[in-house]
């Protein structure tokens, strides 16, 4: 598997050279460009000297007898080569005693007999050197009488371009070295943390949550390395809460499973004309079994809640009613614990779509929880208030109050309290996911020795 560190450097460096190819080749090329144009230019000047001289003051005396008289004019202006040719293409004179038989048809001549400039760029067949020939027509008045045409080599030329070329190829070379050095420190910058963070989170995946990934950097990978760090930290605290939770059911199914247990044994052993001990003996055992199935319908809600599996069965219900029978099932446990237990309904309880068994599950958790964190001689107040298209169910106790760090814990997942009459950790939980299945929302403030304030807010009517 091709690694992201060879990736990278492969992609920068293809760049890299793509980008000084391209470079190289506009440089070289403008480079040719302007020394050619520097040597067409510079003998375009020199032949329009001759030519327009020889226009000027020899074309009356003729082409032939000025060849013949030798005049300089034609080559003292430049060092290149000198060819004067008819207008069938015959050399009749050349600077440097190179005649050539074969009548010329170059396209500068052949430019130059229409009245205009002529110029070739070409490299002879018997050379390997380039060439550049520059014509003009040689006129006796409107008539052409022949061509002059000014031949020079390009070899100090090329030899310039060339060295340009390789000076420019030798910068280019170190330019993709001093790159690939440089990508390379920063593919090892970029996948050194991720290398890190790939062997944390396989540390993760095999169960380890206590090794952290440690990097420097603030950017998006240390975002991400924080990220999980959090993670298993979060996993961890879930799994410690868990164990705690499997303890603490553990410890509540024991008790009941227990004194079940004993019971059936004392009933066993004791006589059976003792009709007062079989009756206090099968009612503790129905009353630890309803605590048994209590706690497993619980768990099972809780389970099904979320897992969101259970689907609420709404109907538009009478809350005030609901809110009545509750306080009223709960009044004879709060006299015998001498706790004040009271309703008030501020305005008009408008009726809501709700499911109404899961309301009364939310609600007796909440007061279970008053009533049992609430010593005798203290109060538990039930109000009700609309507010816009809410409406709020506020309940409040006089109870010990939750420390100010376990407030925002206490609707968690397993989570279980300090206190010793916490129980297994699900009751509030439930209560949060019920809540927001009504798409409603749940605020618990508490003080300690002081008391608890808990508002239910639910919509009045969700579509």
């Amino acid at each position: 598997m091709k690694s992201i560190r060879k990736k990278l450097i492969s992609s920068y460096l293809l760049v890299i050279f793509l980008t000084i190819l391209i470079c190289e080749i506009a440089l070289i090329t403008s480079a040719q460009k302007y020394y050619y144009n520097n040597a067409k230019d510079l003998l375009s000047n020199q032949i329009k000297l001759s030519a327009d001289f020889y226009n000027t003051y020899l074309s009356s005396t003729g082409l032939r007898e000025n060849v013949a008289n030798d005049v300089d004019v034609f080559w003292k202006n430049t060092s290149a080569e000198v060819q004067i040719i008819d207008i069938s293409g015959n050399v009749l004179m050349d600077s440097i005693g190179h005649y050539n038989f074969q009548l010329i048809n170059s396209p500068d001549f052949t430019k130059a007999l229409s009245g205009e400039m002529g110029v070739f760029f070409y490299k002879p067949q018997e050379s390997n050197e380039a060439l550049l020939s520059v014509a003009l027509p040689l006129k006796n008045g409107t008539k052409i009488e022949g061509v002059l045409r000014f031949i020079t080599s390009l070899k100090y030329v090329d030899e310039s371009i060339n060295l340009i070329s390789f000076y420019l190829i030798l910068i280019g070379a170190l330019v993709i070295i001093l790159s690939g050095m440089v990508s390379l420190l920063i593919a090892n910058k970029i996948t050194k943390p991720i290398e890190k963070i790939t062997l944390g989170a396989e540390k993760m995946a095999s169960g380890n949550f206590k090794d952290k990934i440690t990097l420097s950097s603030k950017d998006e990978l240390g975002n991400l390395a924080n990220t999980l760090n959090y993670m298993a930290e979060e996993i961890l605290k879930n799994e410690n809460l868990k164990n705690e939770f499997i303890a603490s059911v553990s410890h509540e199914l024991r008790t009941p499973l227990t004194s079940i247990k004993g019971w059936a044994i004392a009933l066993n052993l004791c006589s059976p004309e003792d009709k007062e001990q079989f009756q206090d003996g099968l009612s503790i055992i129905e009353q630890e079994s309803d605590r048994l199935t209590l706690l497993v319908d619980e768990l099972l809600d809780f389970s099904k809640l979320i897992s969101g599996k259970i689907v609420l069965n709404k109907n538009y219900i009478d809350l005030k009613e609901l809110l009545d029978n509750t306080e009223k099932q709960l009044s004879p446990r709060a006299q015998r614990e001498n706790i004040k237990l009271s309703i008030n309904h501020s305005s008009p309880v408008p009726y809501i779509l709700a499911d109404s068994n899961r309301l009364k599950q939310l609600f007796m958790n909440i007061l279970d929880n008053s009533l049992k964190f609430t010593s005798s001689g203290g109060e538990v107040k039930i109000t009700t208030e609309v507010e816009k298209n809410m409406i709020n169910i506020i309940i409040e106790d006089t109870g010990c109050g939750i420390p100010d760090e376990d407030l925002p814990k206490v609707t968690e997942k397993f989570y279980k309290g300090k206190n010793v009459k916490s129980n297994n950790g699900i009751g509030l939980s439930i209560c949060k996911e019920i809540v927001s299945l009504h798409k409603g929302n749940l605020q618990i403030t508490s003080e300690v020795d002081v008391g608890t304030k808990i508002i239910v807010k639910l919509p009045i009517e969700v579509n």
